[in-house]
């Protein structure tokens, strides 16, 4: 009780949006831990899924095998979060083309008060979930500079 005190007055945020990045964080851990979706999914957005073809390339046309990757998806979010992506609040999407990605770090609000705060030494069995987790993000533009 005392860290999500903690949370919310450094951050300034609410126990629900310190929930979110909770979960948010667990769903990305479980995502880019599975083997079989490596190179396949990305984060886009907030928070949402971007499932793609092998090494980042277009997903599928065929509508089973979109199928099939999606049940990847909510079947892995399902085993390691027991929530589904909507209950997460992340929407599931399909690319169209190759995608270039950047890695991106996350870390939730809790393990940035945990870290910095002595009186959390010692986490124990939920120091994993306080990891930070590489992830996959679609870049979103390609930079241009003019001379």
């Amino acid at each position: 009780m005392v860290m999500l005190l903690v949370a919310i007055e450094r951050f300034h945020c609410t126990l629900g949006e310190v929930r979110e990045d909770y979960w948010l964080n667990r769903a990305w851990r479980a995502l880019t831990a599975d083997p079989a979706l490596a190179a396949r999914v990305v984060r886009v957005a907030t928070g949402s899924v971007l499932i793609c073809g092998e090494a980042f390339g277009a997903a599928p046309e065929e509508p089973r095998e979109r199928a099939r990757w999606r049940m990847q998806v909510q079947q892995r979010l399902m085993a390691d979060t027991g929530r589904t992506a909507d209950e997460l609040g992340m929407a599931i999407v399909y690319a169209a083309a190759p995608v270039t990605i950047a890695e991106g770090l996350m870390r939730s609000l809790l393990a940035q008060v945990v870290e910095t705060d002595p009186r959390f030494e010692g986490m124990g069995r939920y120091a994993g979930d306080l990891e930070p987790v590489v992830v996959p993000v679609a870049q979103a533009a390609v930079v241009v500079a003019a001379a």
